[in-house]
């Protein structure tokens, strides 16, 4: 007897509702420019250089700061205390497009110089080029050096492997 591939139909995914997660009331994001100059840049490691602080960038491309800080008004329910008057941007939120549902092709964070740095160098190399000797502590061009070449040999490993 043959076998016959079915193809395989996978539900919709339930949302994560804001009442039980409230991830957007555990930080403050503001929208900052890209990396597309030194200047920016450089901004953005002045950024990572401080505790609690990520660097988001979204799957449309926009980039952001999130200062990781809870909101004052939720509870341990995570429910808000204020929610009949929460403030206009609170009520922009939607958990269809947050980033706990909304898993954004293209996305990435950074928590750390050396992510962004690695990150600048393999996608900006004129911006980072640019920053490296003024503004990027040689320890932090060596370890994206490092992680860009890890990166190198995985791609090369997994090219010998595959057919």
């Amino acid at each position: 007897m043959s076998r016959i591939q079915l193809p395989v139909i996978q539900g919709e995914s339930k949302l994560v509702e804001c009442t039980s997660c409230g991830r957007c009331c555990t930080y403050v994001g503001i929208d900052i420019n890209a990396p597309s100059r030194p200047r920016y840049a450089s901004d953005i490691l002045w950024y990572l250089y401080h505790e609690n602080v990520y660097v988001y960038l979204d799957g449309d491309g926009e980039w952001s700061v999130h200062f990781e800080t809870r909101c004052r008004n939720l509870g341990p329910d995570l429910l808000c205390g204020v929610y009949l008057e929460r403030p206009h941007i609170c009520r922009t939120f939607d958990n269809r497009s947050c980033e706990v549902n909304e898993t954004a092709a293209g996305a990435s964070s950074f928590s750390d110089p050396g992510a962004f740095l690695a990150w600048l160098r393999a996608h900006k190399q004129r911006v980072y080029a640019r920053i490296a000797k003024a503004h990027v502590p040689s320890a932090l061009r060596s370890q994206a050096r490092t992680e860009r070449s890890v990166r190198r040999q995985a791609v090369a490993r997994k090219a010998r492997i595959e057919p």
